[in-house]
């Protein structure tokens, strides 16, 4: 059995993560461009966050660069739309074709099979709601949920939610229902009918199929991984996904290769079968990583789970969760990927007002100097950023590398 270097996995996973060439200003990003990237992650993650632009936004502009997140709206709630939302790995923006594949999960909580939803229809009046909360959907189409009157009980908790907030969670799930639209991100929810392809909703694809085709699309999606990773990138327990993992080694899709970890041990790891040639092709050295860049914390290249301390020697933590006292890094940390490397990370906030794009700490790994070079290179990634965000002007806060900010100030 070959076995790998740290430096040809960590390419082998950033060529599969769409990370890995430079980003061509030229080039103006379109909804193909958009479509192609996310058809090989699979998902974007969404998430509420919005010290700078949401993180599906992000994960774009880290492949793309400046693109029109305007974009990717449209590509998920327009009249052509391509995306839906769903549970992927977490909530995500999925590519609209693989929605029979989401169909499985959607039957069970829609049977109250799932832990989620089996109590919750016990209650009569939930029963009653529900009904109220689909009538007023199909007579007066899309609504908020803001739009329903409180039932009564308090908000607080996601279990306190109201009544109509709980059902029209409960139809989400049990895709009777699909998110149409979003205003200042609340979510616009929908009859599925009306927005799905009837082909796609008629779907006859089995839940043993749906698991089967998600791991090994994550397979393609990681490049390479442990057999334990393969479930992380996708919404299915470890313990669940083992003898599908395994039905993959056995008819010859999933690979077993051996590899070097930064600490100079040596693990067994997954590749799909699809990707052979190009990790031989990085271990002949024909091509290398040559992209900086920042990723959101929410980036699907830490989906699975442990492999940016095994291969990248990088602990990506999102702190926002944290007390202040608690933190290290800052509220919401950006890695820098240069080259091939996690070399960093930066704590920035948008203030939209005055445009002024603040970066209240910025932190190099250890061993990491700001040489010209990288100096240079994050210079140009972060006009990039800027321009992205509408940015302006950037501040620099006295939190991390003080040389490099200051290299990077001057460089800007």
């Amino acid at each position: 059995m070959p076995q790998y270097s740290t430096q040809s996995v960590r390419a082998m996973i950033l060529q599969s993560q769409c990370l890995s060439d430079p980003t061509n200003e030229a080039d103006k990003p379109d909804r193909n461009s958009i479509l192609g990237i996310i058809d090989r992650l699979r998902a974007l993650q969404i998430d509420t966050l919005q010290m700078i632009r949401r993180s599906q936004y992000i994960a774009l502009w880290s492949r793309l660069g400046d693109y029109q997140p305007e974009l990717l709206d449209d590509l998920c709630y327009g009249d052509d739309r391509r995306l839906f939302e769903y549970w992927y790995h977490a909530a995500c923006m999925i590519p609209i074709k693989e929605f029979p594949y989401r169909l499985p999960t959607m039957l069970m909580h829609r049977k109250k099979e799932s832990r989620r939803w089996r109590s919750w229809h016990s209650d009569e009046k939930n029963i009653e709601v529900l009904q109220e909360v689909k009538d007023r959907l199909s007579y007066q189409g899309p609504q908020k949920a803001s739009n329903f009157d409180d039932h009564g009980g308090h908000r607080g908790s996601w279990w306190d939610w109201k009544p109509a907030k709980r059902a029209l969670e409960y139809l989400y799930d049990s895709g009777q229902v699909v998110i149409t639209s979003r205003l200042k991100f609340q979510r616009v929810y929908g009859i599925t009918e009306n927005y799905i392809p009837k082909e796609l909703i008629k779907s006859t694809i089995t839940m043993d199929q749906a698991i089967s085709h998600d791991l090994e699309l994550s397979l393609l999606a990681t490049g390479l991984c442990t057999p334990q990773q393969v479930a992380d990138y996708t919404h299915v327990k470890r313990g669940v996904a083992r003898p599908y993992v395994k039905n993959l080694m056995e008819r010859g899709v999933a690979h077993k290769v051996r590899a070097v970890n930064v600490k100079g041990e040596t693990i067994d790891l997954l590749i799909h079968r699809n990707n052979i040639e190009t990790l031989e092709q990085i271990a002949a050295g024909e091509f290398k990583p040559s992209r900086t860049t920042f990723l959101t914390p929410f980036d699907s290249l830490f989906w699975a789970k442990g492999r940016d301390k095994e291969f990248f020697d990088f602990a990506q933590v999102l702190e926002c969760y944290k007390p202040v006292e608690s933190r290290v890094w800052g509220y919401f940390c950006l890695p820098v990927l240069h080259n091939g490397q996690l070399v960093g990370r930066f704590d920035p906030k948008l203030d939209r007002k005055s445009g002024i794009l603040q970066i209240h700490s910025f932190h190099l790994e250890s061993g990491i100097k700001p040489s010209e070079r990288l100096v240079n290179d994050i210079a140009i990634a972060m006009r990039n950023f800027l321009k992205f965000h509408d940015a302006s002007k950037i501040s620099f806060g006295l939190l991390g590398n003080n040389e490099l900010m200051k290299k990077l100030e001057r460089a800007m």
